[in-house]
Formats: C-alpha cells, sequence, structure tokens
C-alpha cells in the first residue's frame, strides 16, 4: 500500500505498538539480565523452603567430627569392640579356677541301712597342660585387633560420606537458589508474552513457548528441591541432626595437593586392607588354637564320701576324654580356608584400591579445570550473549525468543557447573573412604 494512502490515525495506532513493544522487550530483557548477573556472584544462602526451627548446616569440620561419633556405622564397630573386649575376659580365664563338682547318694531298695546314708564326692579339676590358654589369649588379642580396625575403617567410612553429603548438600541448595531465580524471571517473561498476544505485538508460539520454558522450569526446580530434602536426610541419618537451610562461600572443594597426599597413603595400607589382613591373623590364631586343643585337658579328681557302714572315703584319680588325635579336623580345615580367603582378599583390595585412587584423582583434577573454564569463560559468555540478544531485541532487530533461548542457555551452564561441584565432592568423599586420609 503506498504511504500516501495510509491515514495519519493508522501511522499513529503503528507507532504507539512498536514503541510498547520495544519497551515490553527491554523489561524482558532488564529482567533477565538483572537476575542472571545476580546469579553469576558468589552463592550466598539457599534452602528448599528453610524452615526457621530447624539450625542451619554447621561448617565441614563440625559436620565431619559429629560424624566420626555418631555415624550408625561407627557405633556398630564400637559394639563390636565390646564383643572383642568380652571374648578377651573369657580367654583369660583358667580352666584351674573352673572345677566341676559332682556328689552321688545311694539307698538299698529294701530299705535296710547301716550307718548312714553312703554318699560319694568328687571335684573334677581341668588341667591344660599345652598351652591352649596362651593360644586362646592370642586369637582373643588377633579377635580385638581386627575389630579395632574395623571401627577404623567404620569411621573412615562416615568421614567420607559426610565429606561428600556436606558438598551435595551445599550445592543442592545453590541449585535450588538459582532455579528459584529462574521460575521467578520464567514466570514474569510469560506474562510478559501473554500481554503481548491480548495487544497483538506477539504470537501465540511466543507466548506458548514461554508457558513451556515457565513448565519446565518449574519441574526442574522440584527435581532441586527433592534432592536438596534427601541430602538434609542423609547428613541426618549420619550426624543426628536435622538441618533446616545451607550456605557457603565456595561450592567447588578446597584444591588439593595430590603429591603431598599420595605422599601420607604410602606410609600405612588403605583400612580395608588392614581389615581383611587382621582377619588372615585372626583365623590364623584360630587354626593355631584348633591344633592345641587336639589335646584335650586331663581332669585331677579328688574324691570323698560315707560308705555304708559310716566309714570316711578319701581318694584321687586322673581322667582323659577321648579321642586324642582326630578332633577339631572340620573346623581347623575351615580356620585354614578362612585364613587364606582372607589373604587373597587383602591382595585383591589392595588392587582395587589403588587403581581406584588414581581414576578418582584424574577425574577430580580434570573437573576441576571443566569448572575453572564455566566459571572463568563460559558464564561471562554467556552473559554478554543474554546483554547482547537484549540490545540486539531492543532495538527491533531481533525476536524477543532469542533472549528466552541465550537466559536457557546459560542456567544450563550454571546447572552443569553444579553438577562438577557435586561430582568432586562425592569423589573426594569416596577417596576418603577408600584411604582413611582427609586431603
Amino acid at each position: 500500500m503506498p504511504l500516501a494512502a495510509v491515514s495519519p490515525r493508522r501511522l499513529s495506532i503503528a507507532f504507539i505498538s512498536l514503541y510498547r513493544a520495544a519497551w515490553l522487550i527491554g523489561a524482558l530483557g532488564f529482567a533477565v539480565s538483572s537476575s542472571l548477573v545476580a546469579n553469576a556472584q558468589a552463592p550466598t544462602s539457599s534452602g528448599a523452603e528453610p524452615r526457621e526451627d530447624l539450625p542451619q548446616l554447621p561448617p565441614l569440620e563440625t559436620i565431619l567430627e559429629k560424624a566420626k561419633e555418631r555415624a550408625p556405622e561407627v557405633r556398630m564397630g564400637q559394639a563390636s569392640l565390646e564383643l572383642g573386649r568380652a571374648e578377651m575376659i573369657g580367654a583369660r580365664v583358667a580352666p584351674l579356677r573352673n572345677p566341676h563338682f559332682e556328689v552321688l547318694a545311694e539307698r538299698r531298695p529294701d530299705g535296710a541301712t547301716t550307718n548312714g546314708i553312703p554318699w560319694n564326692a568328687t571335684v573334677w579339676v581341668p588341667l591344660e597342660l599345652g598351652g591352649e590358654r596362651r593360644q586362646r589369649i592370642g586369637e582373643a588379642s588377633a579377635f580385638m585387633e581386627l575389630q579395632e580396625l574395623s571401627l577404623a575403617q567404620a569411621r573412615a567410612q562416615a568421614i567420607g560420606m559426610a565429606y561428600a553429603l556436606y558438598g551435595v548438600t551445599i550445592v543442592a541448595a545453590e541449585r535450588v537458589r538459582v532455579l528459584e531465580r529462574l521460575v521467578q524471571v520464567s514466570r514474569e517473561a510469560s506474562e510478559i508474552f501473554e500481554a503481548r498476544v491480548e495487544v497483538g505485538d506477539a504470537v501465540l508460539r511466543d507466548s506458548t513457548m514461554a508457558r513451556v520454558d515457565l513448565a519446565r522450569n518449574q519441574a526442574l526446580l522440584r527435581e532441586a528441591k527433592g534432592r536438596l530434602n534427601l541430602a538434609f536426610a542423609e547428613l541426618e541419618r549420619i550426624t543426628g541432626e536435622r538441618y533446616g537451610s545451607a550456605s557457603a562461600r565456595e561450592l567447588s572443594p578446597p584444591p588439593i595437593d595430590f603429591d603431598a597426599y599420595y605422599e601420607g597413603l604410602r606410609r600405612e595400607p588403605p583400612p580395608a586392607v588392614q581389615v581383611a589382613r587382621a582377619k588372615a591373623r585372626y583365623y590364623e590364631r584360630q587354626r593355631d588354637r584348633l591344633k592345641r586343643e587336639m589335646i584335650n585337658p586331663f581332669q585331677l579328681m579328688f574324691m570323698g564320701g560315707q560308705g555304708d557302714l559310716g566309714e570316711a572315703r578319701i581318694g584321687a584319680g586322673l581322667a582323659y576324654e577321648l579321642p586324642m588325635v582326630q578332633r577339631n579336623q572340620g573346623p581347623r580345615a575351615r580356620a585354614e580356608a578362612e585364613r587364606l580367603r582372607a589373604g587373597i582378599e587383602s591382595e585383591v583390595k589392595q588392587n582395587y584400591i589403588q587403581a581406584r585412587i588414581d581414576g578418582i584423582v584424574r577425574q577430580f583434577i580434570e573437573d576441576g579445570e571443566a569448572y575453572q573454564v564455566l566459571t572463568d569463560f563460559a558464564l561471562p559468555a554467556a552473559d554478554q550473549a543474554i546483554e547482547a540478544a537484549t540490545e540486539t531485541a531492543r532495538g527491533g532487530k531481533e525476536d524477543a525468543f532469542v533472549i528466552l533461548f541465550s537466559r536457557r542457555e546459560r542456567v544450563m551452564l550454571s546447572l552443569q557447573r553444579l553438577e562438577i561441584a557435586e561430582r568432586q565432592w562425592t569423589l573426594l568423599g569416596e577417596l576418603i573412604q577408600l584411604t582413611g586420609e582427609l586431603p
């Protein structure tokens, strides 16, 4: 249509519509940019609907100390250690102090009696002449050592899990914070596009895509809150305390000098290997004890009583229980088999743990470099892309959908960085469980 045929009224309406569209795009771009720039700052605090009646997550050192004493695995290990002490008490008791006492009395069937009722009493005193008590004490000592090392392994497991859960919790809290801001911006964008559709400044596709973006972000937020609640529940299980919110200055774990860490690992084997070796020593002591018990203890008898005529009777004797040679063959064979199995277990665990430690260290280093790339380059570039898209759309050269796409890409990068940070905490937690040493 020629310009001269356009009425002044139509030109005025078109100018007003363009001005309103530019204003809406500018408002959308300002909301998106301000929210995402705020997300780029260091995390402060977060929580899925934090509860004021519950305390905030304490520092990492406090979490580790609580897990070291309150974790279910540690409490079970302490109970097993008490069982080992009880075994030692029983092993130290000498059979000489545990005699057997027997009394017999008789009466004739015809009721005839002489001078009282005949009776006889016997005291059986066991005598261990082959060093059986020393073998029992040695076996109990090996069992105590096994329980002590098992308790140390349980503490390493608890500290490692607490270390990982602390990182998972602060990352989950930050993920909720990011997605809460994103949902807020998505809701504002959806309202803006619906208003533009009503005045004819946008098509239905833009409004529909904005609603889809809002629904997707709401689903991500619900999932993130579920992960945060699960992390709080796991912390409660391992520390015995409940927490309502979490905050941290740094999302990623502190830097680690792996050369010094490796040097510390060479001083002693990992806890799992120590437990397997202690188990082999225990079954070796058990085999030796069973071998020594092939010879039954002698029974020294002291007898006394009264005969038919009321006369006193005293005597002594010696008893021995047969068989002498074919005793404890089955338990001895089982103890030997268990000893061999524990030796193989220690070798297998040593090789597995060493390979796993190497893999964890390599992956941790690569994840650390990826985290730095996202923090130093990718996220700032995404912020610049959002600002550029907003300026271009404000000038009328781009569709506002480009802003939504740029914003979504920026959030995906933020979530990817959080996933890397969470994996780093998890890797370090597993490293502590395997080695028993804090990095």
